[in-house]
């Protein structure tokens, strides 16, 4: 299933001299959702904090188990979920890629 995770990020939580190591392993397991098609994309917002993904993971409890494992997760200030589903006029732009679980 296709999920929208939206987080914002509280960086005054983060102590500056682990932030670095954070954002590394952050890039990291960000990295390895891509690859493994488990991420799709990423993107900041234009006019404001945080972030927005979306995922294709097997179900809800996969997703909020990966959101936890986030090394940057005990710094969301927020965070969103949103299942989405095929848009009924354009099915065909709403597959995940081949491989993908």
């Amino acid at each position: 299933m296709i999920y929208m995770i939206e987080a914002k990020i509280d960086y005054n939580l983060i102590d500056q001299e682990s932030l670095p190591a954070i954002l590394e392993a952050e890039w990291k397991v960000s990295d390895e959702l891509h690859a493994s098609g488990r991420m799709l994309g990423i993107w900041r917002k234009a006019n404001a904090k945080g972030v927005v993904a979306i995922w294709n993971m097997p179900d809800h409890d996969a997703v909020s188990d990966q959101i936890r494992a986030m090394p940057l997760y005990p710094y969301f200030s927020e965070v969103a979920v949103t299942p989405l589903v095929a848009h009924p006029r354009f099915p065909q732009y709403c597959e995940p890629p081949q491989g993908a679980d």
